[in-house]
């Protein structure tokens, strides 16, 4: 099943709502910035990485990750979306 990017936008919140109960949920958003905005270390972020791959079905290898990547919310739906 391919996503559209706000799917995964709104999947990802879910991810970090519900599976790492992220305590700055409140200030997601598409532009918010994983370290900045909403203070994810990097064990937190493999975190997510990990829920994405069984919670989403979406495969990443190691190879493609990029901390560019992972800069903000919108920045990881549209890796996401390439993934597919």
């Amino acid at each position: 099943m391919t996503r559209t990017k706000e799917e995964l936008i709104e999947a990802i919140y879910d991810l970090l709502k519900n599976k790492l109960n992220l305590p700055t949920i409140e200030s997601f958003h598409e532009n918010a910035r994983l370290n900045e905005d909403l203070y994810m270390d990097s064990v937190m972020i493999l975190e997510l990485i990990l829920f994405i791959e069984l919670d989403l079905g979406i495969k990443l290898p190691d190879e493609k990750l990029s901390p560019k990547d992972f800069q903000t919310v919108g920045h990881v739906a549209e890796f996401l979306k390439n993934q597919q």
